[in-house]
């Protein structure tokens, strides 16, 4: 069953592993970034152009306002999160 997931940090290291083995099993992915905004784009461009479906979004989780629109953008963008 396909499921819509956030990966906070997933731009990089164990993050971006998360993400591709998700995106690869067919879920929707919201790649949360910071500061890595060419390797979450990068990232992002890879796996889109292989048939996933992976929005990125810049946010400091430590922020709750900036944690409450990256929220807030992943239900625009799929309706709900999983």
């Amino acid at each position: 069953m396909k499921k819509n997931i956030i990966v906070t940090g997933g731009a990089r290291g164990i993050g971006a592993a998360i993400v591709s083995e998700l995106a690869k099993q067919g879920h929707n992915i919201l790649l949360n970034y910071y500061k890595s905004e060419e390797k979450a784009k990068a990232l992002a461009d890879k796996l889109n152009n292989d048939g996933c479906n992976v929005e990125i979004y810049k946010a400091d989780v430590s922020n709750i306002e900036e944690g409450k629109a990256m929220v807030k953008f992943a239900i625009t963008k799929f309706k709900k999160i999983d």
